[in-house]
């Protein structure tokens, strides 16, 4: 069976990035909508962007890791809802941008 570019962006990404497990070394599933900061520091997704840009030929004119990070978490012992001031960075947005060529969010 043949690779669509969407195969090849997910497992690039998955790859470029650290491994995720739960405490018990279980790995966690990243779906391509999930938000990237959830999961990943400012710098490893950076460094994972650069080399995508550079991978897939993808103009990365209007990128900037500051456009998605910092990214507020919840504190483990509250209830209080966090109100994100930044947008979430997922694997779709790159599969997309792939497609297309260029960077397609701002």
């Amino acid at each position: 069976m043949r690779e669509t570019i969407d195969d090849k962006v997910r497992a690039f990404i998955l790859d470029e990035l650290p491994r995720v497990t739960t405490l018990f070394l279980k790995p966690v599933p990243v779906e391509d909508d999930a938000a990237l900061q959830e999961l990943h520091e400012a710098d490893d997704v950076a460094e994972m962007a650069e080399n995508y840009f550079r991978h897939f030929q993808v103009r990365a004119d209007d990128f900037s890791v500051d456009n998605y990070y910092p990214w507020r978490t919840k504190p483990v012992f509250s209830c209080k809802t966090v109100t994100q001031k930044k947008s979430p960075l997922t694997i779709r947005m790159f599969i997309e941008s792939a497609r297309a060529g260029h960077w397609l969010y701002k």
